[in-house]
């Protein structure tokens, strides 16, 4: 897309990666794509997939490299020397295990796969961290990543959802560092009934569950609390700010879902399974402040909150967004915040000015 006029984006081509392209991220100097690509073809037994690496100039793939599972998020250090994706290896939702549908564990595990990005593709590789076992995991045999992001340190944060945890893991040392239980939500102020009427007075237990996760200027993390395996009602139907040793330094609480509600875009009929499903997530700071943006895939939303104080955020906006947004970019040079609407196929493009945000 060309958003030299970002009033009137203009699709300026398309490049057919042979699979589902899943996440994409672009190279510190802007030369290359690098597309994760699920080549499965819906077999959960024998997951595959491939990084697709995307000439920006010539919109061409130049080099596939194997990944040796099916991989969901991709992501690129700072520096730009090595990418981290999540190879999820997902589950199939209709086989039962201990009388769970879609239960866990499933074979085979995912796993992080680390791709050195120094030189020319062609001497780009990869290498697979292991993820099983991790403490505050759920079914640690089968960690099932699902997103992730990378610090200035090398450190990559990935989120095991189905798992309700989240692991660390160094980059130029290929080996985890750290690993938390996302913990339990326990509310009296949510909306779990399906009947036409928003009203938050009822009890909410569930886990997290988080989907995306962002590092924050302060070095904590953002986590998007959708929810995905536990039972219904579920999921942590808001956002939260985690120290990387786990410990919650604020959550949304019922502030989130309150939000949309204001401003019509609560989604009552989904009241009774996952709420909201808070999405995306993005981190930046564009024009001198940081901003924390969280998408809501059924509120077809995205809430801009002030970042600064990391430990006190606070709500700016709500946005209304295309049909289920579920990935969400900043442009902090360009003063704009992208969103990827899967459900009506758009992309919503917002600009920031001094404070306000326009569409």
């Amino acid at each position: 897309m060309d958003l030299s006029d970002p009033s009137a984006p203009r699709e300026t081509g398309t490049v057919e990666v042979g699979g589902e392209p899943t996440s994409v991220a672009v190279t510190r100097d802007g030369r290359f794509a690098l597309v994760a690509v699920d080549t499965s073809d819906g077999e959960s037994t024998a997951p595959s997939g491939n990084l697709a690496v995307v000439d920006t100039r010539t919109l061409r793939v130049v080099r596939t490299i194997d990944l040796g599972g099916q991989p969901d998020s991709v992501a690129i250090s700072p520096d730009g020397h090595r990418a981290a994706v999540a190879i999820e290896n997902q589950r199939d939702e209709d086989v039962v295990v201990d009388g769970v549908e879609g239960g866990l564990p499933q074979a085979p595990a995912g796993f992080l796969s680390v791709v050195h990005l120094e030189g020319a593709p062609e001497r780009w590789s990869a290498a697979a961290v292991d993820l099983t076992g991790l403490p505050g995991a759920e079914f640690p045999e089968d960690p099932e990543p699902e997103y992730v992001d990378v610090n200035g340190a090398g450190i990559a944060a990935v989120t095991l959802q189905e798992n309700n945890a989240v692991a660390l893991v160094d980059l130029r040392a290929k080996r985890v560092v750290g690993s938390f239980s996302a913990g339990t939500v326990q509310r009296d102020d949510a909306d779990v009934v399906d009947d036409d009427v928003v009203a938050f007075d009822d009890e909410l237990s569930a886990p997290r569950e988080p989907d995306a996760v962002q590092w924050t200027p302060d070095g904590n993390l953002v986590t998007a609390d959708e929810g995905d395996l536990a039972a219904d009602p579920a999921g942590g139907r808001g956002w939260t700010v985690f120290s990387p040793r786990g410990e919650v330094l604020w959550a949304a609480g019922s502030s989130a879902e309150r939000a949309l509600a204001e401003a019509g875009r609560y989604p009552d009929g989904r009241s009774d399974d996952r709420g909201a499903e808070f999405e995306g997530a993005e981190v930046a700071t564009v024009r001198g402040t940081t901003y924390a943006f969280l998408a809501s895939e059924r509120g077809g939303a995205v809430l801009v909150h002030d970042l600064d104080r990391e430990r006190r955020p606070r709500l700016l906006q709500v946005l209304e967004t295309g049909e289920a947004p579920e990935g969400v970019l900043a442009v902090p040079n360009r003063g704009l915040l992208l969103a990827a609407d899967e459900e009506d196929g758009t992309i919503s493009v917002f600009g920031v000015d001094r404070g306000r945000h326009r569409r």
